[in-house]
């Protein structure tokens, strides 16, 4: 499916979520559950999976026939990102902060080995800064894809849409590699609900504590 599809958009399902995330919540806001729609933008905008941020406990990726694809979660620390697993719940990669000079920069971790598997760089000289600024997008989220050896995988960046912060994952023509592209999908879901909706991690992390107590104190 994903090889077959080198540019998704993932955007709210529901049109007025996105005003009542940016003007209504609250970090206690309540929710079960909010959908986001992952869609082939080189195929009239068709529907190829379905993802819903679950109170408690993290992002669910299905197909639109609803076959199970991976689940995206928050970590205990505040040196990760988050991390990606199996729909069995074992967890495959991790994604940490790395330190550069400036923006920010992550490594994707493959867990148990802990061998890097792909880099994520921020890009701070694009239009998109300016375009959050002057109120055109909702999100400056941009950031390159890229194998340890600097091989472009891909990029994330903002779609230039009004009442919706959309972002866009491109795929590199020449990675087929489905994996690879899951990998970057589930890493694009964590920057939707850090940097396009940083309310949802919010949301998310204060209804995890509430299931989990002792999270509190991790």
């Amino acid at each position: 499916m994903l090889s077959n599809s080198d540019k998704l958009s993932i955007k709210l399902k529901d049109p007025h979520m996105h005003n009542v995330l940016v003007n209504h919540w609250t970090r206690n806001t309540n929710f079960q559950s909010i959908t986001f729609l992952i869609r082939n933008e080189e195929n009239r905008k068709q529907t190829l999976m379905i993802a819903e941020l679950q109170s408690g406990i993290g992002i669910f990726i299905k197909t639109a026939a609803g076959k199970p694809i991976m689940t995206v979660r928050t970590p205990n620390s505040s040196d990760s990102l988050g991390k990606i697993m199996h729909p069995a719940q074992a967890t495959l990669y991790k994604i940490v902060k790395t330190i550069a000079p400036v923006g920010e920069h992550y490594l994707v971790l493959k867990t148990p080995t802990q061998e890097p598997a792909m880099r994520i760089e921020k890009v701070l000289v694009s239009m998109y800064p300016i375009g959050k600024a002057v109120g055109l997008i909702g999100t400056s989220c941009v950031y390159w894809l890229k194998r340890m050896d600097g091989t472009i995988l891909g990029y994330i960046r903002p779609k230039l849409v009004h009442k919706s912060n959309t972002l866009v994952l491109k795929f590199s023509s020449t990675e087929k590699d489905e994996q690879t592209r899951a990998m970057m999908l589930g890493v694009t879901m964590l920057f939707m609900i850090t940097e396009a909706y940083p309310q949802l991690r919010v949301m998310l992390e204060e209804s995890v504590k509430k299931n989990d107590p002792l999270r509190r104190y991790i």
